[in-house]
């Protein structure tokens, strides 16, 4: 007997963030996710999409024309997938306002200001387009993290107004357009969430205004209720029945942490799933997502991420058993589970950071990528008694990247792997060499250490690149030459920094001059152990890429 699933729809969410993915891989995962027991796929387009009248909209980025949309949505129909296109009309609308055209729209830090007339003509060339590409009927009106809401130009108009009335009028009028074109809205809960109770993913809840939030939220609207950062079942079942405070149409939205950098966290993500369905089945919770981000810029394969959506379709059937969820996945992709599990033993350090006891969602492969050699105050968290698990890391997936279906997939980490074997510790050593005056050991650096690591660089940008080409479309690729290139480049400066210190060409390197100190806090007393830097702004300055 076929085991009925705990949700009456279950989907997931693939964001378009720096890189969009082609039709032929929406296409495929299609497939794959229908055979896994899923029935909708929210694609999130929100600043690349083709919008009607509106010609600096998504401009110079890449984004899905008009007749792409309609194509997506008729694969949709065909492999049986109900696709739900995802923008936004309030917030995260920050690449737009560089254009003179949407300039005077803002109010702050990337949210549209509620009230003026022109945000209005936006969004309805927004819905008129979205609604005529897909058959669903449904769009996602996004929504959400307006943290600065009314405190921007909205507050030199106006002074200081109560944020819950600033955002009923900007929903209503939203919804209205929304209406006229029988478009049946969903939207993100958090901003409803923080008026409610003052915190939401961050913070501490310290308030109580429900009943007058709830009094704001449109019965007709489902409101998303996004969370994946515990594993405490508890804490999913005290969101939830907060949330059913405030409305009785909610929508559970989990997530494959896929925006960490190259390596998702499959196992994090698995167990976390595990404990927010087993409250979404205790509160009556009958719709879930699984949502994948890929905000550091569609780094991970898009593939790479389906032990996480495995397991949670077999969940959701009531299914735990870890031998057949593994049974199911070799099924469904022809490799086994532990192979993709294994992309990730390379970001599997120890760690000592008292916010992150477990270990969980360490991404050293991406911060060390980009630590500087010669500036890196990430060198502190550098254990080198570690580094032994980089080559182990690419040991485990060798075989893998003879793979005829995925084994692009495996090549682009296995070259990662390589490429933090040697960048990992090599800052601090050659911090040490020179402050301790080891000419001979900065000269066997630069002609062996660096020298690889420029060439392996170069490999790990190729095996990417086709990685790109494979997923994605064109688009969006010029941040990732950007990235790779510096880089490259600034590795290639150091090597040449050294080599001109050693010829006598210059008499000192002043970087390498300086103490290194703790980047946890606590000066040269280093707290050593993996770190999470899940956004690539956190650790990119103008003198650390």
């Amino acid at each position: 007997m076929k085991a009925k699933n705990q949700f009456e729809k279950m989907g997931v969410l693939l964001c378009t963030s720096n890189g969009i993915y082609n039709l032929k891989t929406l296409k495929t995962f299609m497939g794959y996710i229908k055979k896994s027991g899923y029935t909708t796929l929210y694609l999130e387009i929100s600043k690349n999409y083709e919008c009607e009248n509106e010609p600096f909209f998504s401009y110079m980025r890449p984004r899905y024309s008009i007749e792409e949309m309609k194509q997506i949505d008729a694969y949709g129909i065909e492999a049986g997938i109900t696709v739900i296109p995802v923008i936004q009309t309030f917030a995260h609308l920050e690449s737009i306002f560089k254009w003179k055209d949407y300039r005077d729209l803002e109010d702050a830090n990337g949210i549209l200001l509620v009230g003026e007339p022109r945000v209005y003509v936006l969004i309805e060339n927004m819905i008129k387009t979205i609604s005529s590409c897909f058959s669903s009927g449904i769009i996602h009106l996004g929504m959400d993290e307006a943290f600065s809401l009314g405190r921007g130009k909205y507050q030199d108009l106006h002074g200081v107004c109560d944020p819950i009335k600033i955002m009923q009028e900007h929903v209503n009028k939203v919804l209205d357009i929304a209406r006229k074109y029988n478009v049946k809205p969903e939207m993100w809960g958090d901003m409803y969430f923080r008026l409610a109770y003052g915190a939401y993913d961050t913070g501490t809840v310290s308030f109580d205004k429900s009943e007058e939030v709830r009094e704001t939220i449109p019965k007709d609207v489902k409101i998303h209720y996004w969370d994946y950062y515990s594993l405490d079942k508890a804490h999913y079942i005290d969101y939830t029945n907060k949330f059913k405070k405030i409305t009785d149409n909610i929508v559970f939205d989990g997530g494959v942490w896929n925006y960490l950098g190259f390596i998702p966290d499959n196992t994090y993500s698995i167990k976390a799933t595990k404990a927010a369905f087993e409250a979404c089945k205790e509160c009556g919770i009958k719709e879930a997502v699984i949502t994948a981000w890929g905000n550091t810029g569609t780094e991970t394969s898009l593939f790479a991420i389906m032990p996480t959506l495995v397991c949670a379709a077999e969940f959701a059937k009531g299914n735990y058993d870890t031998d057949q969820i593994k049974a199911s996945f070799k099924k469904l992709m022809g490799m086994d589970f532990d192979d993709f599990i294994n992309i990730e033993i390379a970001d599997r350090l120890k760690t000592t950071s008292p916010e992150n006891p477990t270990g969980a969602l360490c991404d050293p492969t991406h911060y060390l990528l980009y630590n500087d050699l010669f500036d890196g105050f990430l060198d502190s968290t550098v254990d080198e008694n570690d580094k032994p698990i980089f080559q182990k890391a690419a040991q485990a997936i060798e075989h893998c990247t003879k793979n005829r279906k995925w084994g692009y997939i495996f090549k682009t980490i296995k070259a990662l792997d390589e490429v933090t074997e040697l960048k990992f510790d090599l800052g601090l050593k050659t911090r040490r060499a020179y402050q301790s005056g080891d000419k001979a050991a900065l000269k066997a650096l630069s002609d062996n250490e660096y020298t690889k690591l420029i060439k392996k660089l170069k490999e790990f940008y190729v095996c990417f690149k086709n990685q790109w080409y494979i997923e994605n479309k064109q688009g969006g690729f010029d941040v990732q030459d950007i990235r790779f290139g510096g880089n490259i480049l600034r590795v290639t400066h150091c090597k040449e920094m050294i080599d001109d210190y050693l010829s006598g060409k210059i008499e000192r390197i002043e970087e390498l001059e300086q103490k290194l100190l703790c980047y946890r806090g606590g000066g040269e007393n280093f707290i050593k152990g993996a770190t999470t830097l899940n956004e690539y702004l956190t650790f990119v300055t103008v003198n650390n890429l």
